[in-house]
């Protein structure tokens, strides 16, 4: 029974420590988990009547390596640049050029996984001419920008 309390007592101290280190946004999510934590730690005894250890084989262990951790990061800088560069080209078109417009490009990547720069890119619009296109190419440092003419209703890729 001292046992019990101990536990019950400590989880929700520790429940308590974690929910005011928490950062803000992360606040509702903290609070839910410290808590299903605590109502278990409350619970056991009921489990243990029907002989059932409710943290048998719960671990804390994270399964993701470093490598797996490194490759998702790299994958998400390189969409985020992708967008920006998609952004500044369609900006850089239209208040250079007067020309609505939209850029999909795509980001070099080498054999050890490190971004080089853009390695392409394809414009989609009206009156899109070689100055455009000479432009994208001289401030992006890309050779491969393609017209690739215009379509109602273009949506841009995700």
């Amino acid at each position: 029974m001292r046992t019990y309390i101990i536990s019950v007592a400590a989880a929700a101290v520790i429940a308590a420590v974690v929910n005011m280190i928490a950062p803000e946004k992360w606040a509702k999510y903290v609070g839910m988990a410290t808590g299903l934590v605590v109502v278990m730690c409350i619970a056991q005894p009921v489990f243990t009547l029907f002989h059932e250890n409710v943290f048998e084989g719960f671990s804390w262990e994270t399964q993701v390596s470093e490598a797996d951790g490194d490759a998702l990061l790299r994958s998400e800088i390189k969409a985020e640049l992708k967008r920006r560069v998609e952004e500044d080209a369609a900006a850089r078109l239209k208040s250079e050029f007067n020309r609505d417009c939209i850029v999909e490009a795509e980001i070099a990547v080498n054999d050890a996984g490190e971004i080089e720069g853009v390695e392409s890119m394809k414009v989609y619009g009206k009156n899109i001419d070689n100055t455009v296109l000479a432009r994208l190419r001289e401030v992006y440092g890309v050779s491969e920008v393609t017209y690739e003419g215009y379509r109602e209703n273009i949506k841009k890729p995700e």
